[in-house]
């Protein structure tokens, strides 16, 4: 699953991108579910959302999911059409694991630190709309920590993300898969990560290796 990232420098993401908001952007370092985050709902369109999304089945007080399986979210009836007709991006430049035992956190990243979108699918909320990320099996940089990770949507395929109502398997199956180990980084972070009250730098300051993995 994922259940924290960063957006850390969101005027460079916000510039990759190729999108201007009308609201104000600042850096974060801990995002969390149930919390305003920014969405991409098009090519050039931005807006505020909260993560996590409340099926019409679950009853009003239910947990809201904040992720979705790629493998099975075009069957289930809970995210199939909203994933059909309301597929987005969410930018990011990190995202957070936990090791199982101990709960570590661990901060994932580009090699070179750039932005990068996650792909995900919103639906209309009572107030403001709410939004679900989709995961993936993960890669060997993520295996030792999580058997999840996130799906990063490479630019190259946006247009068909965003303006190709029904995927083909292929491109389903290239847009979904794990993003590529040898492009990716792990560091072990701070614990303070681990409580959502904290939104600062510290939060991916790292740990010495003998308190890492």
């Amino acid at each position: 699953m994922c259940g924290r990232y960063r957006l850390k420098d969101p005027r460079e993401a916000l510039d990759w991108l190729d999108v201007e908001p009308s609201f104000e952007f600042e850096p974060r370092y801990n995002i969390a579910p149930m919390q305003p985050v920014s969405v991409v709902t098009a090519a050039g369109r931005i807006q505020e959302m909260t993560w996590g999304i409340i099926p019409g089945w679950t009853r009003e007080k239910s947990r809201p999911l904040i992720n979705a399986r790629s493998e099975t979210v075009r069957e289930k009836s809970s995210f199939k059409e909203s994933f059909t007709r309301r597929r987005c991006l969410v930018p990011a430049d990190g995202f957070y694991e936990w090791t199982k035992i101990g709960k570590r956190p661990h901060l994932f990243t580009l090699n070179d630190g750039a932005p990068f979108a996650l792909a995900g699918f919103w639906e209309m909320g009572e107030q403001i709309p709410r939004c679900c990320l989709l995961t993936t099996a993960a890669n060997s940089v993520l295996e030792a920590i999580h058997d999840r990770m996130p799906v990063i949507v490479r630019r190259d395929d946006w247009a068909e993300w965003f303006f190709q109502r029904e995927l083909a398997d292929e491109s389903f199956q290239r847009i979904t898969a794990p993003y590529l180990a040898e492009e990716m980084s792990a560091l072990a972070v701070s614990p303070l990560v681990n409580n959502a009250k904290f939104d600062d730098p510290r939060c991916c300051e790292p740990l010495p290796p003998t308190l890492g993995i």
